[in-house]
């Protein structure tokens, strides 16, 4: 298992190993985790954003034999090693795998967001100390209908500074529609 800051020389090896192909947000993190298998990159997860967004990927031929979970797990030992407070990340409610996965870490889901008919993430948490509890107790305030069209809002007209808040790559950013938002809320329990 490697660990490095996203340097270019990191982000040209995820790009010449397709892992950051479906995943452009990994060149967007501040650092990686990644694992090697005869100096193939077959997968890796980054952190980035102020609020500390995990993104994985794993190349589709290494899919299925736990080098996601052992990788993720990998990502938030060495987060708790740089000191982090907690990590957040958004999963498709629909990706089994995934949801098992991070749950399975201990992840938490604090609220869900539709911000179309085909993008969905539940948003979790994964707290390592006390200002961890004050950003899900922030990040909580989205579970509710009137908070989910405060964020709506927010993300309506600030898509461009979801690189900064999120590591998202500009690509990749969802376009969210304030009434679908607004319709399809479903509150999580918890």
């Amino acid at each position: 298992m490697n660990t490095a800051n996203t340097t270019q020389d990191i982000i040209n090896q995820l790009q010449k190993f397709d892992i950051s192909t479906e995943m452009k947000s990994l060149e967007s993190s501040d650092w990686v985790v990644y694992e090697t298998i005869d100096n193939q990159i077959l997968g890796a997860a980054g952190i980035g954003g102020i609020f500390h967004t995990s993104s994985i990927n794993i190349h589709e031929k290494f899919r299925g034999k736990g080098y996601g979970e052992k990788i993720q797990k990998e990502l938030v030992n060495e987060a708790r090693k740089r000191n982090y407070s907690f990590v957040t990340v958004f999963v498709d409610p629909r990706n089994d795998a995934s949801i098992k996965m991070h749950d399975g870490l201990g992840y938490e889901t604090i609220f869900r967001i539709h911000y179309s008919k085909d993008v969905i993430q539940d948003i979790k948490i994964i707290i390592f100390k006390k200002r961890g509890i004050i950003v899900k107790k922030f990040l909580r305030c989205f579970n509710t209908k009137i908070g989910i069209f405060f964020l709506a809002c927010i993300l309506k007209t600030s898509r461009s500074l979801f690189k900064k808040m999120i590591a998202y790559n500009e690509e990749q950013v969802p376009i969210p529609d304030i009434k679908w938002i607004i319709k399809k809320f479903e509150k999580i329990s918890g």
